[in-house]
């Protein structure tokens, strides 16, 4: 009888308050890019002005959805090349059939208007666009309280420690009758970021609150460097300088990282200066449960890390007979997410292969997967059909190779990585078949 796996308790990771009612949820490590009610200008200097459009004419909205290019159907945001996107969706509403066309805007439509857009035209739940990564808005939310953010945990098993789902709890006492999804939030850095839109702005990224800020670095060589440098030990193994005058900042880092360099020294460096993210980070490094409060004109922020790594992730409200929002959930332990980890953690490991494929040439045309002998097996060992008995009885015959780059280099594996202990394929044409034999 297959053994159960257990349900974890919900772990409370802190709480927040909204004062316009309003919920953004963002990667923190991403957050300078959001330009709250300034000009939504790229940070970066190095980047090339944009543009932003919104779509006119009788069928603008049919056009826009059906163009798909946003989630708010109204708008084109973000483009380089204004020209070249009012001829793009011109050709495309003529091919299609729509009364639409594209009017460049005569000002950019600042970040907080469009999580007002998006809210208006998902119905209190939207994906807001911000130099060309997502947030998701939630609207229509309590004001005059704190709401729990909460995670709850994978169950027992093959994920355990990872979170399910993160989720913002309204009234948890209240059956819902109905769930919408929007896709989604956008995390480069592993966190996510719980805020109401109003405190948002009060976030600082690379920003010093205090005109200070920490340089440390770490590795192998870091004890001599710090040592030559005249570095304190921090402990931990970090070393560096902490509560520098921004101006001093690179008279430390510039000869450290010219040694690094010309030395080749194995050593990796953090700037900090203490921002609100540095912050964030400083808490998140010391929290069991990986998570952090921070409080932004006067309202608490609650920042995470997701457990998962990167990626697209789905957020969910659930809501009562009313439309009344009862709760908030990112949704991370999805089925998709853990055949994606799973898929990850397999390429990561090593296969057999026969000299015959590696040294000479020939393709895979026989695979079989065996029970791992070790962790860092994955089971698979390949052949070419050449070999002989005697060569087969050869180990040096074999190489171990990481799995990942032989399916960077025979894509016709990809099919069949997942396939279970025991199984046999052959190469037939350009794909791999079951082989009876």
């Amino acid at each position: 009888m297959a053994k159960s796996k257990k349900p974890q308790a919900p772990v409370l990771l802190g709480e927040v308050d909204l004062p316009e009612g309003v919920l953004l949820i963002l990667d923190p490590g991403l957050a300078r890019f959001w330009r709250h009610d300034a000009e939504p200008a790229s940070p970066r200097k190095k980047d090339p002005a944009e543009f932003d459009l919104r779509l006119t004419g009788p069928d603008a909205v049919a056009a826009g959805s059906a163009y798909d290019r946003e989630f708010d159907a109204r708008f084109l945001f973000d483009r380089r090349d204004p020209r070249e996107a009012v001829d793009h969706f011109a050709r495309f509403a003529q091919e299609q059939g729509f009364d639409a066309r594209a009017e460049v805007l005569p000002a950019r439509i600042p970040h907080t208007e469009r999580a007002r857009l998006a809210l208006e035209h998902g119905g209190g739940l939207g994906v807001v666009k911000y130099n060309g990564l997502w947030a998701v808005a939630v609207g229509a939310l309590p004001r005059g309280k704190g709401l729990r953010v909460v995670g709850t945990p994978m169950p027992s098993g093959e994920f355990e420690g990872r979170w399910e789902s993160i989720e913002l709890v309204v009234d948890d006492a209240e059956e819902p009758v109905g769930t919408e999804s929007v896709d989604g939030v956008m995390v480069e850095h592993g966190q996510l970021l719980f805020a109401g839109l109003g405190p948002l702005g009060h976030f600082r990224m690379w920003e010093p609150l205090d005109g200070l800020a920490d340089y440390v670095f770490s590795g192998e060589d870091a004890p001599a460097l710090a040592k030559a440098e005249g570095a304190s030990d921090l402990g931990d193994g970090l070393f560096g300088w902490k509560d520098l005058p921004m101006a001093q900042v690179g008279e430390k880092a510039t000869p450290l990282q010219e040694r690094i360099e010309r030395e080749s020294l194995s050593v990796g460096v953090d700037y900090r200066p203490h921002c609100n993210l540095a912050r964030l980070n400083a808490r998140l490094r010391v929290s069991e449960e990986d998570t952090a409060s921070l409080v932004l004109d006067g309202a608490r922020v609650v920042g995470c890390g997701n457990r998962w790594g990167d990626g697209v992730f789905t957020v969910s409200r659930d809501v009562d007979a009313q439309g009344r929002t009862l709760r908030v959930r990112v949704e991370l332990g999805t089925e998709q997410r853990q055949r994606m980890m799973r898929r990850l953690r397999l390429l990561q490991q090593k296969a057999i292969v026969s000299r015959t494929i590696l040294d000479d040439g020939e393709p895979i045309r026989f695979a079989e997967r065996m029970a791992p002998s070790r962790p860092e097996d994955s089971g698979w060992a390949f052949s070419s059909g050449v070999e002989d008995a005697a060569y087969m009885d050869e180990p040096s015959n074999f190489a171990v190779v990481s799995l990942r780059d032989l399916v960077a280099r025979f894509k016709a594996l990809e099919p069949i990585l997942e396939a279970p202990e025991g199984a046999l394929y052959r190469l037939e044409g350009t794909r791999f078949v079951p082989d009876s034999q």
